[in-house]
């Protein structure tokens, strides 16, 4: 490995992989973990020993250029997420910073395609199934700082002839408030009919594997939502799980339904997206290392 880390592990792998950013965080090591090609992937982090690559993408764009170069594709899963309900203060804005060194980095390598991790949460609270034509509504921080990220990474892209794909992902078990943030004592919301939040949700091993089928796609929309079809109640999962847990009453800013339409991504794929399943949602989480929240 030469001195920036970029170079040699670049070389000793396949001749056109997929470089993901972000190795750190959670949907990050699930990409790794669950990649379904063998020798297929460059994954990058600030951290040591999280990635295959070590460098900073806002501060070596060098780096970033040549780990891009020779992909068929860059996953831009860095970023910065909530820590928790009140939404501290952390900066947001780095989302949109690491998008366009994405898209710009890509464009310089001759890198064919790009895909962003966005979020659901750029819909807020609306009656769903929600599809890609959708008007985003976000009414979080966080969902905001996913609709800024892809209003100028789409036009950087625009600008460049560089195509973007903005990947509106669901829920993550694991990666998830419930699963991944289950705690002793832990309550969920009872909606006023006696129902839980219900959300649109995927797996490590699904996630890895539909965003792994997208880059060998020669044309993608610019936006696509990515769930497994149908929606779970948050009691399912805990249930699935054998997790105690108890009811509180829900306040009024609590979202009652995500439910992502993904009639289109099963279009682009070519195959209609599985049922999402409770029991293999949980048995999987269960089976697979716990995603420890961490730094990109």
């Amino acid at each position: 490995m030469d001195g920036s880390g970029v170079i040699s592990a670049i070389d000793r792998l396949g001749e056109s992989p997929v470089l993901v950013l972000g190795a750190g965080g959670r949907l990050g090591r699930m990409c790794r973990q669950y990649w379904p090609m063998d020798h297929d992937l460059i994954s990058q982090s600030r951290q040591i020993g999280l990635g295959d690559v070590r460098f900073d993408p806002l501060l070596d764009q060098s780096a970033l250029i040549a780990a891009a170069r020779g992909k068929r594709a860059v996953v831009c899963l860095a970023g910065v997420v909530p820590k928790g309900t009140r939404e501290p203060s952390v900066d947001f804005g780095l989302n949109s910073d690491l998008a366009c060194a994405a898209v710009q980095a890509a464009k310089a390598a001759g890198c064919p395609r790009v895909f962003l991790a966005s979020s659901a949460a750029v819909y807020g609270r609306q009656i769903g199934p929600l599809s890609e034509t959708t008007r985003p509504c976000p009414i979080s921080a966080y969902g905001r700082s996913k609709l800024r990220m892809e209003e100028e990474a789409h036009a950087i892209g625009i600008a460049l002839d560089q195509p973007v794909t903005s990947l509106r992902i669901g829920n993550v078990a694991g990666a998830d408030a419930i699963l991944g943030g289950w705690h002793r004592g832990m309550r969920i919301d009872q909606l006023p009919d006696g129902t839980t939040p219900r959300r649109s949700y995927t797996g490590g091993v699904d996630l890895a594997k539909l965003i792994c089928q997208l880059t060998w796609v020669p044309h993608v929309p610019p936006v696509l939502n990515v769930a497994l079809s149908g929606a779970i109640e948050a009691r399912s999962l805990l249930d699935a799980a054998g997790l105690p847990w108890s009811y509180r009453q829900a306040t009024a800013d609590v979202i009652p339904d995500v439910t992502l339409n993904v009639d289109l991504l099963g279009r682009v794929l070519g195959h209609a997206v599985p049922e999402v399943n409770a029991v293999k949602l949980v048995s999987e989480w269960q089976s697979g290392p716990r995603q420890q929240a961490c730094a990109v």
